[in-house]
Protein backbone atom coordinates (compact mmCIF):
# COMPACT_ATOMS: atom_id res chain seq x y z
CA UNK A 1 0.00 0.00 0.00
CA UNK A 2 2.44 2.49 1.05
CA UNK A 3 4.62 1.46 -2.40
CA UNK A 4 1.63 1.95 -4.69
CA UNK A 5 0.94 6.03 -2.82
CA UNK A 6 4.82 6.60 -3.24
CA UNK A 7 4.34 5.47 -7.36
CA UNK A 8 1.11 7.27 -7.58
CA UNK A 9 2.72 10.66 -5.53
CA UNK A 10 6.24 10.22 -8.14
CA UNK A 11 3.50 9.82 -11.02
CA UNK A 12 1.23 13.31 -10.25
CA UNK A 13 4.22 15.40 -9.68
CA UNK A 14 5.42 13.95 -13.35
CA UNK A 15 2.40 14.05 -14.66
CA UNK A 16 0.87 17.86 -13.75
CA UNK A 17 3.39 19.77 -11.70
CA UNK A 18 6.51 18.47 -11.71
CA UNK A 19 10.14 18.10 -13.28
CA UNK A 20 13.75 17.09 -12.84
CA UNK A 21 16.57 19.27 -12.85
CA UNK A 22 19.91 19.10 -14.07
CA UNK A 23 20.55 17.42 -10.86
CA UNK A 24 18.27 14.54 -11.24
CA UNK A 25 16.35 15.64 -8.04
CA UNK A 26 11.96 15.99 -8.72
CA UNK A 27 11.46 19.72 -7.73
CA UNK A 28 7.55 20.94 -8.28
CA UNK A 29 6.84 22.91 -11.59
CA UNK A 30 6.92 26.54 -11.65
CA UNK A 31 4.06 28.38 -11.17
CA UNK A 32 2.71 30.60 -14.00
CA UNK A 33 4.37 34.00 -13.47
CA UNK A 34 2.00 36.84 -12.37
CA UNK A 35 2.29 40.67 -13.73
CA UNK A 36 4.72 43.12 -12.14
CA UNK A 37 2.81 45.71 -13.47
CA UNK A 38 1.33 46.93 -10.37
CA UNK A 39 4.10 45.48 -7.60
CA UNK A 40 6.96 46.88 -6.05
CA UNK A 41 9.97 46.99 -8.17
CA UNK A 42 13.14 45.81 -5.96
CA UNK A 43 15.92 47.87 -6.88
CA UNK A 44 19.19 47.62 -5.50
CA UNK A 45 20.99 51.74 -5.58
CA UNK A 46 24.76 51.86 -5.53
CA UNK A 47 26.99 55.27 -5.27
CA UNK A 48 29.92 56.46 -5.95
CA UNK A 49 31.65 59.82 -4.72
CA UNK A 50 34.95 61.33 -5.65
CA UNK A 51 36.76 63.66 -2.99
CA UNK A 52 39.51 65.94 -2.90
CA UNK A 53 41.68 67.01 0.44
CA UNK A 54 44.98 68.25 1.31
CA UNK A 55 47.05 65.41 1.44
CA UNK A 56 47.72 66.07 5.59
CA UNK A 57 44.14 65.50 5.84
CA UNK A 58 43.98 62.19 4.01
CA UNK A 59 44.35 59.97 6.98
CA UNK A 60 42.00 61.84 9.40
CA UNK A 61 39.09 61.96 6.11
CA UNK A 62 39.76 58.13 6.31
CA UNK A 63 40.04 57.51 9.93
CA UNK A 64 36.22 59.91 10.08
CA UNK A 65 34.77 58.01 7.69
CA UNK A 66 35.20 54.92 9.25
CA UNK A 67 34.19 56.49 12.77
CA UNK A 68 30.96 57.33 10.86
CA UNK A 69 30.16 54.12 9.59
CA UNK A 70 30.74 52.73 13.31
CA UNK A 71 28.51 55.08 14.56
CA UNK A 72 25.50 53.93 12.35
CA UNK A 73 25.03 50.54 13.48
CA UNK A 74 21.43 51.24 13.53
CA UNK A 75 22.00 51.72 9.71
CA UNK A 76 23.66 48.52 9.46
CA UNK A 77 26.55 50.26 7.80
CA UNK A 78 29.54 47.85 7.59
CA UNK A 79 33.12 48.83 6.13
CA UNK A 80 33.38 46.26 3.11
CA UNK A 81 37.26 47.81 1.63
CA UNK A 82 39.45 50.68 3.04
CA UNK A 83 42.96 51.52 0.67
CA UNK A 84 45.27 53.66 1.83
CA UNK A 85 48.05 54.47 -0.28
CA UNK A 86 50.98 57.76 1.23
CA UNK A 87 53.01 57.67 -2.12
CA UNK A 88 54.00 60.23 -4.61
CA UNK A 89 49.92 60.56 -4.96
CA UNK A 90 48.61 60.17 -1.62
CA UNK A 91 44.86 59.35 -2.49
CA UNK A 92 42.10 56.20 -0.36
CA UNK A 93 39.29 54.26 -1.28
CA UNK A 94 36.31 53.25 1.01
CA UNK A 95 33.38 51.11 0.36
CA UNK A 96 30.24 50.93 2.59
CA UNK A 97 27.22 49.07 2.71
CA UNK A 98 24.48 50.74 5.14
CA UNK A 99 20.85 51.03 4.82
CA UNK A 100 19.70 54.36 2.80
CA UNK A 101 19.19 56.34 5.80
CA UNK A 102 23.45 55.26 6.70
CA UNK A 103 24.31 55.82 3.20
CA UNK A 104 23.30 59.47 3.50
CA UNK A 105 24.81 60.08 7.20
CA UNK A 106 28.38 59.16 5.47
CA UNK A 107 27.82 61.78 2.49
CA UNK A 108 27.06 64.43 4.60
CA UNK A 109 30.09 63.49 6.64
CA UNK A 110 32.11 63.06 3.76
CA UNK A 111 31.05 66.09 2.33
CA UNK A 112 31.85 68.29 5.32
CA UNK A 113 35.36 66.86 5.71
CA UNK A 114 36.51 67.08 2.06
CA UNK A 115 35.56 68.78 -1.36
CA UNK A 116 33.43 66.69 -3.24
CA UNK A 117 34.22 66.82 -6.78
CA UNK A 118 31.76 63.93 -8.22
CA UNK A 119 29.03 62.40 -7.47
CA UNK A 120 26.76 59.50 -9.00
CA UNK A 121 24.12 56.87 -8.33
CA UNK A 122 23.09 53.86 -10.23
CA UNK A 123 20.46 50.98 -9.94
CA UNK A 124 19.97 47.37 -10.71
CA UNK A 125 16.73 46.02 -11.02
CA UNK A 126 16.16 42.49 -9.04
CA UNK A 127 12.82 42.41 -9.34
CA UNK A 128 12.81 38.96 -11.16
CA UNK A 129 15.40 37.17 -9.70
CA UNK A 130 14.02 37.91 -6.23
CA UNK A 131 10.69 36.94 -7.37
CA UNK A 132 12.04 34.03 -8.80
CA UNK A 133 13.67 32.44 -6.31
CA UNK A 134 10.57 33.56 -3.92
CA UNK A 135 8.41 31.10 -5.89
CA UNK A 136 11.35 28.24 -6.26
CA UNK A 137 11.87 28.31 -2.06
CA UNK A 138 8.02 28.15 -2.11
CA UNK A 139 8.03 24.87 -4.22
CA UNK A 140 10.80 23.46 -2.70
CA UNK A 141 8.81 23.93 0.79
CA UNK A 142 5.82 22.42 -0.39
CA UNK A 143 7.21 19.05 -1.84
CA UNK A 144 9.16 19.50 1.35
CA UNK A 145 6.04 18.78 3.41
CA UNK A 146 4.48 16.10 0.82
CA UNK A 147 7.88 14.11 0.99
CA UNK A 148 7.30 14.05 5.01
CA UNK A 149 4.00 13.73 4.95
CA UNK A 150 4.27 10.13 2.62
CA UNK A 151 7.16 9.31 4.71
CA UNK A 152 5.08 9.16 8.18
CA UNK A 153 3.17 6.75 5.44
CA UNK A 154 5.82 4.51 4.72
CA UNK A 155 7.43 4.16 7.39
CA UNK A 156 7.20 0.23 7.44
CA UNK A 157 8.59 -0.05 4.01
CA UNK A 158 12.81 0.63 4.08
CA UNK A 159 12.62 0.71 0.81
CA UNK A 160 10.53 3.44 0.38
CA UNK A 161 12.05 5.15 3.34
CA UNK A 162 15.53 4.75 2.32
CA UNK A 163 13.97 7.30 -1.14
CA UNK A 164 12.38 9.42 0.20
CA UNK A 165 14.67 10.04 2.84
CA UNK A 166 17.07 10.54 -0.15
CA UNK A 167 14.96 13.02 -1.56
CA UNK A 168 14.09 14.81 1.51
CA UNK A 169 17.92 15.42 1.91
CA UNK A 170 18.45 16.74 -1.70
CA UNK A 171 16.02 19.06 -1.20
CA UNK A 172 16.51 20.47 2.25
CA UNK A 173 20.30 21.13 0.50
CA UNK A 174 18.36 23.12 -2.54
CA UNK A 175 16.05 24.60 0.35
CA UNK A 176 18.96 26.07 2.01
CA UNK A 177 20.72 27.37 -0.72
CA UNK A 178 17.83 28.97 -2.00
CA UNK A 179 17.16 31.05 0.98
CA UNK A 180 20.52 31.75 1.42
CA UNK A 181 20.80 33.37 -2.18
CA UNK A 182 17.18 34.88 -1.79
CA UNK A 183 18.71 36.25 1.68
CA UNK A 184 21.67 38.14 -0.38
CA UNK A 185 19.85 39.20 -2.47
CA UNK A 186 17.00 41.27 -0.30
CA UNK A 187 20.11 42.71 1.94
CA UNK A 188 21.16 43.93 -1.32
CA UNK A 189 17.70 45.76 -2.26
CA UNK A 190 17.29 46.61 1.96
CA UNK A 191 20.92 48.02 2.12
CA UNK A 192 22.84 50.23 -0.34
CA UNK A 193 26.20 50.68 -1.57
CA UNK A 194 29.15 53.14 -1.53
CA UNK A 195 31.98 53.86 -3.21
CA UNK A 196 34.72 56.55 -1.61
CA UNK A 197 37.29 57.59 -3.72
CA UNK A 198 39.75 60.12 -2.20
CA UNK A 199 42.49 62.15 -4.20
CA UNK A 200 44.88 65.16 -3.25
CA UNK A 201 45.34 66.66 -6.51
CA UNK A 202 43.56 70.09 -6.87
CA UNK A 203 44.97 70.36 -2.97
CA UNK A 204 48.50 69.75 -3.46
CA UNK A 205 50.85 72.47 -3.04
CA UNK A 206 52.29 74.58 -6.24
CA UNK A 207 55.75 73.26 -6.07
CA UNK A 208 54.28 69.42 -5.36
CA UNK A 209 54.81 68.88 -9.15
CA UNK A 210 58.47 70.23 -9.49
CA UNK A 211 59.97 67.96 -6.44
CA UNK A 212 58.29 64.91 -7.67
CA UNK A 213 60.24 65.85 -11.02
CA UNK A 214 63.35 66.56 -9.40
CA UNK A 215 63.28 63.19 -7.19
CA UNK A 216 62.45 61.13 -10.29
CA UNK A 217 65.28 62.83 -12.54
CA UNK A 218 67.93 60.74 -11.91
CA UNK A 219 65.53 57.41 -12.49
CA UNK A 220 64.41 59.21 -15.60
CA UNK A 221 67.26 59.86 -16.13
CA UNK A 222 69.09 56.47 -16.51
CA UNK A 223 66.05 55.13 -17.72
CA UNK A 224 66.52 57.29 -20.94
CA UNK A 225 70.30 56.00 -20.89
CA UNK A 226 69.25 52.67 -20.83
CA UNK A 227 67.13 53.21 -23.74
CA UNK A 228 69.36 55.01 -25.67
CA UNK A 229 71.93 52.35 -25.05
CA UNK A 230 69.50 49.79 -26.16
CA UNK A 231 68.39 51.41 -29.39
CA UNK A 232 72.48 51.21 -30.06
CA UNK A 233 72.55 47.17 -29.61
CA UNK A 234 69.62 47.21 -31.99
CA UNK A 235 70.85 49.55 -34.77
CA UNK A 236 74.59 47.84 -34.70
CA UNK A 237 73.75 44.45 -36.89
CA UNK A 238 71.88 47.07 -39.25
CA UNK A 239 74.49 49.42 -39.58
CA UNK A 240 77.49 47.00 -39.99
CA UNK A 241 76.35 45.79 -43.36
CA UNK A 242 75.14 48.96 -44.55
CA UNK A 243 78.51 50.73 -44.02
CA UNK A 244 80.53 47.55 -45.46
CA UNK A 245 78.11 48.71 -48.55
CA UNK A 246 78.95 51.64 -48.65
CA UNK A 247 82.62 51.48 -48.72
CA UNK A 248 82.30 48.66 -51.37
CA UNK A 249 80.49 51.54 -53.33
CA UNK A 250 82.73 53.92 -52.61
CA UNK A 251 86.14 51.57 -53.39
CA UNK A 252 84.46 50.66 -56.58
CA UNK A 253 83.63 54.50 -57.79
CA UNK A 254 87.56 55.39 -57.17
CA UNK A 255 88.86 52.67 -59.09
CA UNK A 256 86.40 53.44 -62.38
CA UNK A 257 87.27 56.73 -62.02
CA UNK A 258 91.13 56.17 -61.26
CA UNK A 259 90.85 53.83 -64.34
CA UNK A 260 89.21 56.99 -66.57
CA UNK A 261 92.15 59.69 -65.73
CA UNK A 262 94.26 56.61 -67.06
CA UNK A 263 92.58 56.46 -70.21
CA UNK A 264 92.18 60.32 -70.83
Amino acid sequence: MIRSLLVLLVFVFLAGCARKNESGVLVPAQAPVKSTEHAARYLAYEHAIHLDTDEQQLSAVVDMAQTACRQASDELCTVLESRVSTGKEASASLRFRARPEGIRKLIDVLSQQAELVDQSTTAEDLTAPIEDAARKLEMLRDYRTRLEALRGRASHDVDALIKINRELSQVQSELEAGEGGHARLMQRVQTEILNVSIRTTRHQSFWKPVVLAMSDFGANFSQGLSMAITSVAYLIPGVLPLALLVWIARRAWRRRRGAAREKS
